[in-house]
């Protein structure tokens, strides 16, 4: 598998300004930053950390796809870099959580769009995007 990053930590309540969109979002609060890539949206695979109990459907060790946001959100004026998984289709509650997030994929650099709207197209364009690269790996790649 092709690592391009990795992110661990807990799950913490955002801005709250992904569901609205139609894009919810797991906030991981990155233990580690050193392993996180440069700033963009990336295609991976998200789980619960091992040990941690299952959170509805997602269990230890079951590997989503996901695109995550990694940034200051410039579109929001952000200051702070955060790590936002957006889990393709999967919304259930994982604040709290333990999560794990490997990147393979660097979909777009981070930009700064003039709108939400803007936005909301990019990231229409991010998830076909993803849905072209789970056709290429229905599964999450083991290591070799």
């Amino acid at each position: 598998m092709n690592l391009l990053g990795y992110a661990a930590g807990e799950i913490v309540r955002g801005e709250g300004r992904g569901a609205p969109m139609g894009y919810p979002t797991a906030n991981i609060a990155a233990e580690d930053e050193s392993r996180i890539p440069e700033d963009g949206v990336y295609f991976g695979w998200f789980s619960l950390a091992d040990g941690d109990p299952p959170r509805g459907s997602l269990h230890p060790g079951t590997w989503l796809p996901a695109l995550v946001s990694v940034g200051e959100n410039p579109t929001f004026d952000g200051r702070e870099r955060t790590v936002e998984a957006y889990l393709i289709d999967f919304d259930e509650d994982l604040y709290g959580a333990n999560a794990i997030a490997e990147l393979t994929h660097l979909v777009r650099k981070q930009e700064q769009f003039n709108s939400i709207d803007e936005l909301i197209v990019a990231m229409n364009g991010d998830k076909a995007s993803a849905r072209t690269l789970m056709s290429q790996y229905p599964t999450r790649p083991q290591e070799p």
